[in-house]
């Protein structure tokens, strides 16, 4: 074949993908930077500054490396290893120790079994027999061990040097004793705030309880990625804020509206193994049907997927809502005029979905079919607008409904761990602009960085006379603190976790503290013993170890401990991982229904033309862990893409 049939029958590019909009612009420094690219050789001798290296100096920086390499090739000094002068018993060198321990990731929870070598964690593995998640991790908790090592980690108490307007400053290191000799004075003037993430352990929230008594102060609660919405509506539609404990194991009709339960909505790693057990087999599988605002993993994963905009979820649900109650008359709600009157507006929502009136009705009557074995579920970051509590109450509707509570919906097992909310954060932003708070510690938080209100929060700290944040590192909320007093690693500290009502565990430290770090809990403590100020066990107690047996002792043994000494219940507690109250599976707690919450959902108006839809990855989440270079070599599950920023456009635009 000659050379011009060659060229001839040689594929050409496909011209839909572009390395990113220069190149689809056919941007001129672009193509010149493309045509360059493997041209430039040191050994040219015409290769400018802009191309290369010219011969001469390639030739030069020969020589050097052959210098330096000569210089390797020299003896070091013998290094002798100095051993143990006291050898533990437990250790032995070369051999695996094996320790419980608990892992929280914002609301995904896991009891562990940590591995270690010569006092060093080296791997996370899920209790077998742990029932949320039966053996189950996501890779975000194996990247927690990562951050341990983390060489961006403070290794001691930082203080920033502002200018008079805050615009600018010079962090310097910090001493522990004059630093609490500083804040505590500040305390003692009161209008003290603290902000945390959600207290989910029993002696954590005891110490930030006993804290606040002390100092009067008022506490809030904020994350990235908070229930805010659910324990809101929940409070609505049943006079309490608790959130239920999700089933969907014993779901047979599973209905997500952008919640993606199997991603990171919620608890995705319990929520994964619950899905996977009804799908065991064909003939008695569970039917998953997903509206998605984007191509999540749950949707990936569903049996129907409808493609909707995050504008039309409150539409979804109250659609099936219409579809069910009103025009096919059915559950206990059907022919009630104040039920009617609030479904009328969302008769023809199958219509504005693009959604066939035959295929809608068949979803409805498959929830009905499924009453009582079947679940919606709705929200996240993509729900973050001015209904997103309307939606949460329509979803619950819905759910009532269907007779789900007490069934695919275990209030009896709520989920106590979740306390924060994004109205807290907001209020405390107002207290502060109002001259209400003078003092503000914060605990790992970083809204400056991870909130729709973080420019505002930004600005209201420089009005504070003294910001302490108690974080691992100096991110953006902690440049705006007077003092950085860094936090011990989980795998440094002593814990406790009770996420689920009826499920504790511990968390104990694998390592001794890797550089001059304190646990938050006993920051707190020693402002207390300082000031003189708060209950006997806040201020008499030494160490954060000694106050967690203590709260164990009054608040943990006489609900968990089944008529054990507290030694046996600790000693069973650290070999264990976890202790339950009975039987943790079984399902209870129906709740009924408040009609009058209809009356607060708010309609949203129709949005032409494109929506951004801002979501939560698995890797990242909200941006925590951004700094563990594995995550990122991590492929999306969807998308596959690692290393990388993108943006995902619909092509009906």
């Amino acid at each position: 074949m000659k050379n011009d049939d060659v060229n001839q029958v040689r594929p050409e590019r496909d011209s839909r993908y572009y390395l990113g909009l220069d190149e689809w612009m056919k941007d001129p420094e672009f193509e010149k930077y493309v045509e360059a690219e493997f041209q430039s050789s040191p050994l040219r001798e015409e290769s400018s500054k802009e191309e290369g290296w010219a011969r001469r100096e390639f030739i030069k920086l020969m020589g050097a490396s052959l210098a330096m390499a000569s210089t390797g090739c020299l003896r070091r000094p013998v290094e002798k290893i100095v051993p143990y002068n006291k050898q533990p018993e437990e250790v032995v060198l070369g051999m695996p120790n094996f320790y419980t321990s608990t892992l929280q990731d914002g609301s995904d929870v896991a009891s562990l079994l940590v591995r270690t070598r010569e006092g060093r964690p080296l791997k996370y593995e899920c209790l077998s027999d742990y029932p949320l998640n039966k053996g189950g991790l996501l890779p975000r908790a194996h990247a927690q061990l990562l951050s341990l090592y983390d060489p961006e980690r403070l290794k001691g108490p930082r203080q920033n040097l502002f200018n008079k307007e805050r615009t600018n400053s010079d962090t310097i290191t910090a001493d522990w004793e004059k630093a609490d000799d500083a804040i505590v004075a500040q305390l003692n003037k009161g209008q003290v705030a603290i902000l945390t993430g959600d207290l989910s352990g029993p002696s954590f929230r005891a110490v930030v309880q006993d804290f606040a008594k002390a100092f009067g102060a008022k506490h809030y609660s904020w994350e990235g990625l908070n229930p805010g919405s659910l324990s809101e509506a929940n409070r609505l539609s049943f006079g309490q804020s608790s959130i239920p404990f999700y089933r969907f194991d014993k779901a047979k009709m599973i209905v997500s509206v952008d919640a993606d339960f199997l991603g990171t909505w919620l608890m995705p790693t319990t929520f994964t193994r619950q899905f996977s057990q009804g799908r065991k087999t064909i003939e008695s599988m569970s039917q998953l049907v997903v509206f998605d605002s984007f191509y999540s993993l749950t949707g990936s994963n569903a049996d129907k997927r409808f493609r909707i905009k995050p504008s039309q979820q409150l539409a979804v649900v109250m659609g099936l809502a219409h579809e069910l109650i009103v025009k096919q008359n059915r559950t206990l709600f059907a022919g009630q005029a104040s039920v009617v009157a609030a479904l009328e507006p969302y008769a023809n929502v199958a219509q504005s979905l693009g959604v066939s009136a035959e295929v809608w009705s068949q979803i409805a009557s498959d929830l009905f079919v499924n009453r009582g074995q079947s679940l919606i579920v709705a929200g996240a970051l993509t729900s973050f607008n001015e209904a997103q509590v309307s939606l949460q109450v329509a979803v619950n509707f819905l759910n009532a409904a269907l007779e789900n509570e007490g069934k695919t919906l275990d209030s009896s097992h709520s989920i106590v761990g979740l306390t924060s909310s994004e109205a807290q954060l907001l209020e405390l932003i107002q207290s502060i602009e109002a001259g209400r708070v003078s003092t503000l510690i914060i605990h790992k938080q970083n809204a400056v960085y991870s909130s729709v209100w973080g420019e505002r929060f930004k600005q209201a700290l420089k009005k504070c006379e003294l910001v302490v944040y108690c974080g691992d590192r100096l991110d953006e909320t902690g440049a705006m603190a007077h003092y950085i007093l860094p936090d011990l690693h989980s795998m440094e500290s002593w814990g406790d976790m009770e996420f689920v009502d009826g499920l504790y565990s511990v968390h104990q430290p694998t390592i001794r503290p890797m550089y001059d770090l304190r646990s938050f809990g006993l920051t707190l403590m020693t402002w207390g013993y300082l000031a003189k100020k708060g209950p006997k066990r806040f201020t008499e107690l030494e160490t954060y170890y000694d106050y967690l047996r203590q709260v164990l002792r009054e608040e943990v043994s006489p609900r968990y401990a089944s008529g054990q000494s507290e030694d046996l219940f600790w000693d069973t507690l650290l070999q264990k991982g976890f202790a339950q109250k009975g039987e943790f599976l079984v399902t209870g707690g129906a709740r009924k229904f408040d009609i009058k919450a209809l009356a607060t959902i708010k309609t949203l108006n129709p949005v032409l033309g494109l929506e951004f839809v801002p979501y939560a990855t698995t890797q990242f989440k909200e941006g925590s862990l951004s700094n563990v270079s594995w995550l990122h070599e991590l492929p999306d599950p969807v998308t596959k893409i690692c290393w990388d920023n993108y943006v995902s456009v619909s092509l009906k635009v």
